[in-house]
């Protein structure tokens, strides 16, 4: 008996994953730039997905703005660390990392305020 039991529960929790009726949870993802400078001080992107809200990491300021449905442009402005966290997206469910996705439109010296071409920053998604 118990092993039909336990059989039966695997076999229902297969289909449900396989109908996608089992959601990852809730949770924050978070976006991480890299950049060839040490002084980066402002930087705007946009974020495209199934994001409920986003917030700036301590010490860093956010401006946000939502153009369209599931899309948000954000300029996040403080002392920027290469590799470090600079957005936190709350999303419903994290298991859909993938299908959120992050583009850098402008990057800014701290002191000067001086553009930078994108080109050398990366920009990625991550739980």
């Amino acid at each position: 008996m118990t092993s039909t039991l336990v059989k039966g529960t695997a076999l229902l929790a297969a289909l449900l994953a396989a109908t996608g009726c089992l959601d990852d949870t809730s949770g924050a993802l978070r976006v991480v730039m890299t950049s060839p400078n040490l002084d980066d001080g402002a930087v705007m992107f946009e974020v495209t997905g199934d994001v409920e809200s986003v917030a700036a990491p301590a010490g860093l300021t956010l401006y946000q703005t939502s153009p369209g449905s599931n899309v948000i442009r954000a300029i996040v402005t403080g002392n920027i660390a290469s590799g470090g966290n600079v957005l936190t997206l709350h999303v419903t469910d994290v298991g859909k990392a993938s299908s959120i996705t992050a583009q850098l439109l402008q990057v800014a010296a701290r002191t000067t305020w001086a553009q930078r071409p994108v080109g050398a920053y990366t920009l990625q998604v991550q739980r």
